[in-house]
């Protein structure tokens, strides 16, 4: 009953999630007003907000004007859910006290947010980003003061690196929100599980754009958001990070 109401929760979460994306890219406030629908603004009624139920009995469409709902909507309220369900079950998994576990759950979500943001918008909003570095630094402080040092050079290592990166290409393989999102990727993860995510999101990045580019999709010119690669990547690595690099260290290393 407990992960099923948590499953709940995290799509009534996702739901929300979908508002504040929209919201941050049209200069809206996430926290004022009640949902409208983008098209024809109509106020939804709570019928019309049911997370995934709303979307299958409206088959998709605005009761309204009837213009198409994105995809996205129920796919990032399923999502959610899921991760909730995840997020929860490895931090009872891990022992990890309750402070810890909404902690983690705060984080997956924002970068819920920034995944579907840069990906739809191109956008990595500060008022996300900057929130969460400092839920970052002062969970370090508070919780695990030995470590914060780790996550400090972690997340001044990454962004540097990144800086650096968008220095050389002067802005046309990434810009400054990417440089901000690995700063808060260093201070979540620490070293190593930051080099795990970085080169996840670097290999799958590389795969996907040849992908594209293979199917017509892209040209090797063309310019792919580079935030989607680098939230999947750290929400691998804040759950399973230690592990994976456990195994590098095993297998590769020797």
């Amino acid at each position: 009953m407990i992960w099923c109401f948590l499953f709940l929760l995290g799509l009534c979460v996702g739901s929300f999630l979908n508002c504040v994306v929209w919201r941050l890219n049209h200069d809206c406030s996430p926290l004022r007003g009640r949902s409208f629908c983008p098209k024809c603004k109509h106020k939804l009624g709570w019928k019309d907000n049911i997370p995934l139920i709303s979307f299958v009995l409206l088959r998709g469409k605005c009761r309204y004007c009837h213009s198409p709902i994105s995809w996205q909507y129920p796919i990032v309220e399923l999502a959610t859910g899921i991760l909730s369900v995840v997020s929860l079950q490895l931090s009872v998994f891990r022992g990890d006290s309750f402070l810890s576990a909404v902690y983690c759950l705060l984080i997956t979500y924002a970068l819920i947010i920034i995944f579907i943001s840069d990906l739809r918008y191109q956008t990595i909003p500060d008022e996300i980003v900057f929130p969460a570095i400092i839920l970052a630094i002062l969970y370090s402080i508070l919780y695990s003061p030995f470590s914060i040092l780790n996550s400090l050079l972690a997340g001044a290592g990454a962004a540097g690196f990144f800086y650096f990166l968008v220095s050389i290409t002067r802005g046309r393989g990434m810009g400054m929100g990417d440089v901000k999102l690995v700063a808060l990727m260093g201070l979540v993860l620490g070293w190593p599980k930051i080099v795990v995510a970085l080169f996840l999101a670097f290999l799958t990045g590389a795969l996907i754009g040849v992908i594209l580019v293979i199917m017509g999709e892209k040209r090797l010119n063309s310019h792919i958001p580079f935030g989607p690669f680098l939230t999947a990547a750290t929400l691998i690595s804040l759950f399973w990070g230690g592990l994976i690099w456990q195994w590098y260290l095993e297998k590769i290393m020797g």
